[in-house]
C-alpha cells in the first residue's frame, strides 16, 4: 500500500483593491479566499448575467423582436441599437454579454415580458429560486438604484449558473462581437472592457461591470487544462479597470497555485495483494496499469482507497481487472483508476486440490 502523504501547503493569498471579494474553486465550490463576501453592494452590470439567462430560458432565440423606445432612451453602455429595429433575441444576447448594452437589456425585458417591471420580477424570482439571499435586482441593467443589490457569494452561484449555459460559455471569453446592423445594412462591432481576458490567457469570462456607486466589479473565470481544474473569482469596489484585471489575474493564479496535479501510484506500482482462492501459498498483486495523477489541494493529507474482492479467483490472467483504487483528501474522490493482477495464476491442479481440503482439515481439528 502506498503511505498517505501531505503536499506543501502554500503561500497567503493575495489582497486586492476591492472593498469585497471572494475565489471559488469550480471543481469542488470550495471558498479559497474571501473578503466581506456576504455582504450586499450594488453590483453594475454584473446584473446582466441574470437577464442573459432569463431570457435564454424564455424560449426560442431565434425569434425577431422590435426594439422599444425605452431601450434607446436608458443610455450609458450601449449596444448601438435604434428604436424600431428589427433584431434576434440571439443577438440581443450577444449584444447584453459581450458589450454590456444597457439599451440590449431594455429591449429583452420588454420582449420576454411585456415591460421592464415585469421582467424584473422574473429576475427576481429565479435568484430566489437560486437561493441568492443577498441580491435583489431594482432593474435588468444595472445603473445605480435603491437596493439594486448582491453580493461575491451570491454573484460566484450566478456566475457559475451562467458557464453551464453553452451559448452564454461561447460568449463571455469574447472580447469582440458584431451585431447586423440596423435593417440588416452593415453591422456594428461591440468591444467587452473584460481586460483580465488580455492579460490572462486561461481567463475566458465572465461579466465586467462599473458604476459611481458600485465601483470596477468582475465576475471572473478562468481553466487550468493542467491541472484539470477551474476557478471563479469576484471582485466588487475596485478603483479602475486596471487594478480590477490585475486583481482578478492574481486571485486566480493565486487559487491554481492551491493545487497540483502528481503522479500518485506508478504503472504496475502494487497497492494491494489477494490470496487466490483454491490456490495455497498464491497472491497476486494489484497495480494500475497506466500512472494514476490526481488534482490535490496543497497542505492536505492523501490517501489511497482499494475497492477489490476479498479474494481472487483461479484461473487469474496477467492484466485481469480486479478491483479499483481511488485518491482521496478527506471525504472528497480527486482520482482513480482499475486495478489489474500483476501476474498470472493457473486454475487449482490435483495437488492444490489436496494442499486447500487438508487446510480445511486442519481448521476443523484446531
Amino acid at each position: 500500500m502506498v503511505p498517505a502523504a501531505t503536499a506543501l501547503a502554500a503561500d497567503r493569498p493575495p489582497s486586492p483593491a476591492g472593498s469585497a471579494w471572494l475565489l471559488v474553486d469550480g471543481p469542488t465550490g470550495e471558498v479559497l479566499a474571501e473578503r466581506a463576501a456576504d455582504t450586499a453592494r450594488p453590483m453594475a452590470s454584473l446584473t446582466k448575467m441574470m437577464t442573459a439567462l432569463v431570457a435564454i430560458e424564455s424560449g426560442d432565440l431565434d425569434r425577431v423582436v422590435t426594439v422599444v423606445p425605452a431601450a434607446v432612451a436608458v443610455g450609458e453602455s450601449s449596444a448601438g441599437l435604434r428604436a424600431g429595429e428589427r433584431i434576434t433575441m440571439r443577438d440581443l444576447v450577444r449584444g447584453l454579454v459581450v458589450g454590456s448594452g444597457n439599451d440590449a437589456a431594455i429591449a429583452i425585458a420588454y420582449a420576454v415580458a411585456g415591460s421592464e417591471a415585469e421582467f424584473v420580477q422574473q429576475m427576481n424570482e429565479r435568484a430566489a429560486a437560486m437561493g441568492l439571499t443577498r441580491t435583489r435586482f431594482a432593474n435588468p441593467h444595472g445603473l445605480d438604484e435603491p437596493g439594486h443589490e448582491s453580493s461575491p457569494r451570491d454573484l460566484a452561484a450566478l456566475g457559475r449558473e451562467v458557464m453551464k449555459v453553452p451559448l452564454l460559455r461561447s460568449l463571455v471569453g469574447n472580447r469582440m462581437a458584431t451585431l447586423p446592423g440596423p435593417g440588416g445594412e452593415g453591422s456594428r462591432r461591440l468591444q467587452s472592457e473584460n481586460d483580465l481576458l488580455a492579460i490572462m490567457p486561461s481567463a475566458d469570462g465572465i461579466k465586467t461591470g462599473h458604476t459611481d456607486d458600485a465601483g470596477y466589479t468582475l465576475v471572473a473565470h478562468a481553466t487550468s487544462p493542467a491541472l484539470d481544474r477551474d476557478m471563479y473569482a469576484v471582485l466588487m469596489g475596485e478603483p479602475d479597470r486596471q487594478t480590477r484585471a490585475r486583481d482578478a489575474k492574481a486571485l486566480l493564479e493565486w487559487g491554481f497555485g492551491q493545487f497540483a496535479r502528481p503522479v500518485v501510484v506508478r504503472r504496475g506500482q502494487p497497492v494491494a495483494s489477494l490470496e487466490v482462492q483454491g490456490v495455497p501459498g498464491a497472491t497476486v498483486g494489484l497495480a494500475p496499469r497506466v500512472p494514476l495523477a490526481a488534482t490535490v489541494r496543497l497542505g492536505e493529507p492523501i490517501r489511497l482507497r482499494v475497492t477489490a474482492p476479498a479474494m481472487a479467483t483461479a484461473p487469474v490472467t496477467q492484466g485481469q481487472r480486479i478491483g479499483r483504487v481511488e485518491v482521496m483528501q478527506g471525504d472528497r474522490v480527486v482520482g482513480g483508476a482499475p486495478l489489474a493482477a500483476d501476474r498470472a495464476v493457473a486454475a487449482p491442479g490435483f495437488t492444490d486440490s489436496v494442499r486447500t481440503a487438508f487446510a480445511g482439515i486442519g481448521s476443523v481439528f484446531t
